[in-house]
């Protein structure tokens, strides 16, 4: 608490700038929209309430992303939200190239600063879309990312802290699983061969989502975050292990 009191006052340094903006940080609002920022992997993001905070287990994607696009490999972001997935790759390797679509102008409105801010607009374009409906993708990519939205729709109430956060990024339908079904149904065809789907998962759908992959032909392993719960499931052809 005395850290992001510090924190606090440094962006907030009129008194009574400073009281408002602790007496919305004490009512729940997340630190991260106070400041205006988010560090994640090892780079400093923008964020508004346009876009959900990004958060440390998500670096488990980012890291087994990073172990496994080849040199000057190809990839999708798909939801990409703030960006911080796609470009914090794109910032790591240089030789990278990605398309990163969002349903939301607002949120690629941010993305599109983070990138400029980390130098990293030439490797990564941006592109308005719905992934239930459309497919803004061209080509074939080495590997299609998402961390969509994935929280079951009767679940959400029951975290205070995301009421902050955008709904549109968080509700995954009845069961968290649809942007899955159809990321897996609409996409599948832009994969490269040997190419496979990288998507962060809640903590209890890793059997769900191995499920749902063997309905769609592809073997499932699922790694974990740093907490210990089921995290990143990485989808490969059954024919290509």
């Amino acid at each position: 608490m005395e850290q992001e009191l510090i924190w606090l006052r440094e962006k907030y340094p009129d008194e009574a700038n400073f009281a408002s903006a602790l007496a919305r940080y004490r009512a729940g609002e997340p630190l991260a929209y106070l400041l205006g920022e988010q560090y994640f992997w090892r780079y400093r993001f923008t964020v508004t309430p346009d876009v959900l905070i990004p958060r440390p287990d998500t670096e488990r994607l980012v890291e087994t992303a990073l172990s496994i696009l080849p040199p000057n490999g190809r990839f999708a972001d798909l939801c990409t939200g703030s960006g911080a997935i796609a470009l914090s790759i794109a910032a790591d390797r240089p030789d990278l190239t990605a398309d990163a679509p969002d349903i939301s102008e607002a949120a690629l409105t941010v993305a599109e600063k983070n990138a400029r801010d980390l130098n990293v607009s030439d490797q990564v374009r941006f592109h308005r879309a719905d992934l239930l409906t459309d497919d803004p993708l061209e080509g074939a990519y080495d590997a299609i990312l998402s961390n969509p939205p994935y929280i079951p729709r009767k679940d959400i109430a029951q975290f205070p802290s995301l009421t902050y956060e955008p709904q549109i990024a968080l509700d995954g339908g009845e069961d968290g699983l649809d942007f899955y079904r159809a990321i897996l149904t609409r996409f599948a065809h832009h994969l490269k061969d040997g190419g496979c789907f990288l998507f962060e998962i809640g903590y209890d759908q890793g059997e769900q989502i191995r499920a749902l992959a063997a309905s769609h032909g592809y073997a499932c392993s699922v790694t974990k975050d740093y907490g210990g719960n089921d995290r990143v499931a990485r989808l490969t052809k059954l024919s290509e292990r």
